[in-house]
C-alpha cells in the first residue's frame, strides 16, 4: 500500500477548494434577488386596490396575489426551483428566526405606517404602506441573505 503526502501548500489550497465549492452551495441555496422584486412589486396592488373603493376588485386583486406569492414561496422553498438543497444544520434555529423577524418587521411596520397615515387622513395609505413594504422587502431582503450566507459558510468552515 502506498501513502501519499501531501505537501503543506497542496493541503492549503484543497482545503481552499473545499471551502470555494462549500460556498457555491450555500450561493445555490439562498433566496436569490429576483424573488425579493417579484414579492415586492406582487405586494403594491393589494394596496392599490385597498384604496380603491371597488371591494369585489380588493378581495380579487388580494387572493390573487396571496396565491402567487405564495406558490412562489412554496417553489423556492419546497425545493423545486433549481438549486442544492439546504440542510437545516446549517441554517439552524438562529436562521429560521432571521427570516420571521424579518418578514414580522416588514408586515408590522407596514401596517403601523398604513394605519397611521389612514388616521391621519393622508390619502392613499395602504398604497403607500405597501410600497414601503416593497422597499423593505427589495433592500432587506438581499441584506438578510448577505446575512445567513456569512453565517453559513462560518459554520461549514467551523465544521471541519
Amino acid at each position: 500500500m502506498s501513502e501519499q503526502r501531501l505537501e503543506a501548500g497542496d493541503a492549503a489550497l484543497e482545503l481552499a477548494e473545499i471551502e470555494r465549492r462549500q460556498t457555491g452551495v450555500i450561493d445555490a441555496v439562498l433566496i436569490p434577488r429576483w424573488y425579493w422584486w417579484a414579492v415586492g412589486l406582487l405586494v403594491v396592488p393589494i394596496g392599490v386596490t385597498v384604496d380603491s373603493p371597488q371591494r369585489l376588485a380588493t378581495a380579487v386583486v388580494s387572493v390573487l396575489m396571496a396565491l402567487v406569492i405564495a406558490g412562489l414561496s412554496v417553489w423556492m422553498v419546497s425545493g423545486s426551483y433549481p438549486g442544492a438543497r439546504i440542510q437545516p444544520a446549517t441554517l439552524r434555529s438562529a436562521g429560521a428566526l432571521y427570516i420571521v423577524g424579518f418578514v414580522w418587521l416588514v408586515v408590522g411596520v407596514s401596517l403601523v405606517v398604513a394605519f397611521g397615515l389612514q388616521a391621519a387622513g393622508v390619502a392613499y395609505p395602504a398604497t403607500i404602506g405597501t410600497v414601503l413594504a416593497a422597499v423593505m422587502l427589495i433592500v432587506g431582503g438581499p441584506m438578510l441573505m448577505t446575512r445567513l450566507r456569512r453565517t453559513m459558510v462560518a459554520r461549514s468552515v467551523g465544521a471541519r
